[in-house]
């Protein structure tokens, strides 16, 4: 009854919205025009019934964040379980883009179709998958159903419940409860996380707390080398610090400007270095810079292309991929979407590298790493604006203090490793496998 009613919603509600939206993007804009078949349920031509004496997984991630959670749980569980046919699906096209360059072990990507009854059916009918795996909490209640017709079981690896949704899904329990009824495991990054499904309504005998795989994902051992490289490219002077904002979303552009016109007066070497999370954000922050009465920012292609920096000490990082790396040269990292409600981005690469951390409050995104920063006093949250100038002016007023931070940041999340393995564990258990814990 409460599918019926669903579906009824989808139909009169959801269907209309859809083709409003989808119509207009596709023919007008050119946009969705690779997913849109896809979505629809109609599958690439290389993915066929299974074979016999396969294992198929379909595994599923909403977008890029969840894509890069995702390839070390398939690669994991491809080692464990070596007949295995992992098939990946995405809901975006950036994600499916990311997800062919990061899953190596798979040669079958497709979109995941929309929750209509003829879409899911369509897709289920032709894969026939003995698992099937989503990441995060994305729960589509017809999806589940033809799932769970087709005999699949049925799994929601790195679960987390997020500050923003957990409200919305208590509300709609009584709704949920059978969909959850139909998933047979519920590995969940957190106890909050675990104590959240189970007021949803999930059974407590169905759940297990394995970690955050996005710490497997990304969390990596650096090349120190990568430092000095970039440190010459950059053309930074011994005695020239380096503040580094990292996906910086619209908002916090003109607090970390601001932050930095006021730090000068007392660190006049300091070197800003400013990472948007999206490109076509830059004009936004230049104008930010325009505004403070500071000077233009250098590109980091024009560094690229050996043009000189002379006294520029405001450097715009305009490339993709470029992060990580450059959070190697940095004496103190603010990470963005965290002064904004955008739910906090990536505080673990910068973690990798040992440096002090700082966020604002909205980390709903990556709350369990930031909870176990804050707990090991490996991190700053700020608030506002001198908030963050006092932290920073700590950090760098005192490098003990700062690599302090740094070394504490990186030996912590490193202990919490090994998420992504345990979890290929349970998939394999689940897909009938007997798994030997001594394989290794």
């Amino acid at each position: 009854m409460k599918r019926l009613a669903y579906n009824l919603a989808l139909h009169c509600f959801a269907a209309p919205l859809l083709f409003s939206y989808f119509g207009p993007q596709i023919l007008l804009k050119g946009r969705y025009k690779h997913s849109i078949k896809g979505k629809l349920g109609f599958l690439p031509t290389n993915i066929t019934p299974k074979s016999p004496g396969r294992i198929r997984i379909w595994f599923h991630a909403v977008s890029v964040g969840e894509v890069v959670a995702l390839a070390p749980l398939v690669e994991k569980t491809k080692l464990i379980i070596p007949q295995l046919d992992p098939l990946i699906s995405t809901g975006t096209e950036t994600g499916q883009k990311r997800a062919t360059e990061l899953i190596k072990s798979s040669e079958s990507f497709f979109y995941m179709p929309l929750d209509f009854p003829y879409c899911v059916k369509r897709a289920v009918e032709i894969i026939k998958p003995d698992v099937f795996v989503m990441t995060e909490t994305e729960i589509w209640p017809n999806l589940i159903h033809e799932l769970k017709a087709a005999g699949a079981k049925i799994a929601l690896m790195n679960g987390r419940i997020s500050d923003r949704s957990y409200p919305r899904y208590v509300k709609l329990k009584r709704f949920f409860k059978e969909t959850l009824d139909s998933i047979d495991l519920f590995s969940m990054c957190s106890d909050e996380d675990a104590l959240r499904i189970v007021q949803m309504g999930a059974d407590p005998y169905k759940i297990k707390v394995s970690g955050n795989i996005k710490i497997d994902s990304a969390f990596k051992t650096p090349d120190r080398a990568i430092e000095t490289t970039l440190r010459k490219l950059y053309q930074l002077e011994e005695s020239e610090d380096v503040l580094l904002a990292g996906s910086i979303h619209p908002g916090e552009d003109s607090i970390i400007v601001n932050s930095y016109k006021e730090l000068i007066k007392k660190f006049p070497h300091l070197v800003l270095v400013i990472a948007p999370r999206h490109l076509e954000k830059m004009d936004s922050i230049i104008s930010a810079i325009h505004k403070a009465g500071l000077q233009t920012p250098m590109l980091k292609s024009e560094l690229d292309k050996g043009i000189k920096r002379n006294r520029n000490k405001i450097i715009l990082i305009d490339q993709m991929g470029e992060l990580f790396n450059a959070y190697s040269i940095a004496s103190v990292v603010f990470v963005g979407g965290s002064l904004v409600p955008k739910g906090g981005q990536n505080i673990i690469e910068p973690a990798s590298w040992s440096k002090p951390v700082i966020f604002g409050p909205s980390m709903e995104d990556f709350r369990d790493s930031s909870e176990i920063l804050l707990r090991n006093e490996a991190a700053f949250r700020i608030k506002d604006v001198n908030q963050l100038i006092e932290r920073i002016d700590l950090l760098l007023s005192d490098s003990e203090v700062a690599h302090k931070m740094g070394n504490i940041a990186r030996n912590v999340l490193s202990a919490h490793l090994g998420s992504a393995e345990k979890s290929s564990e349970m998939l394999a258990e689940l897909a009938g496998l007997t798994v030997n814990s001594e394989r290794n």
